[in-house]
């Protein structure tokens, strides 16, 4: 007689759980992803407040290079600090951390430095929040992208 041995998942695998214990690799949900970019946003000012007091051009180019590369930074290992915080990670579409995956970071977080362009993902995000995941505003679909939840992000 044969017993069932279930698969073995990798640790990445193991890693993505959703924050309401859903099935592993479930999409971010809308408030956790909301309350991330705030997140962001407050550190990418902080940046550009601190460094700006010695250079105000400096201080804003790293701020904007903040805010396009957050999610590939190698040192955070594919987290942003405010996706870090919610644990959080953006990945593609097939699973892969974007930790160093500088153009899909890019591609991803583009739109929401134009000007406004910020609330139009936010629209999306919402209109979007009662279909079927992965929960994608119009960054990750470009960036073939998708936002998941995990249970402990990596340490640094």
């Amino acid at each position: 007689m044969d017993t069932y041995v279930p698969p073995v998942k990798s640790d990445e695998e193991e890693e993505e759980v959703d924050i309401a214990g859903a099935e592993p690799g479930a999409s971010a949900p809308f408030e956790t992803r909301v309350i991330a970019a705030i997140i962001d946003c407050f550190i990418a000012g902080l940046v550009y407040a601190i460094i700006g007091m010695i250079s105000g051009a400096v201080g804003w180019l790293l701020m904007l290079a903040y805010m396009l590369t957050k999610d590939a930074l190698p040192f955070l290992d594919g987290h942003s600090l405010g996706k870090r915080i919610m644990k959080i990670r953006a990945v593609t579409l097939d699973g892969k951390g974007l930790s160093g995956d500088w153009q899909s970071s890019i591609v991803r977080n583009l739109p929401m430095i134009i000007p406004f362009f910020g609330l139009v993902e936010l629209y999306i995000l919402f209109t979007r929040k009662g279909q079927a995941p992965p929960l994608r505003r119009l960054g990750d679909e470009w960036a073939k992208t998708k936002v998941v939840a995990v249970k402990e992000p990596s340490a640094i």
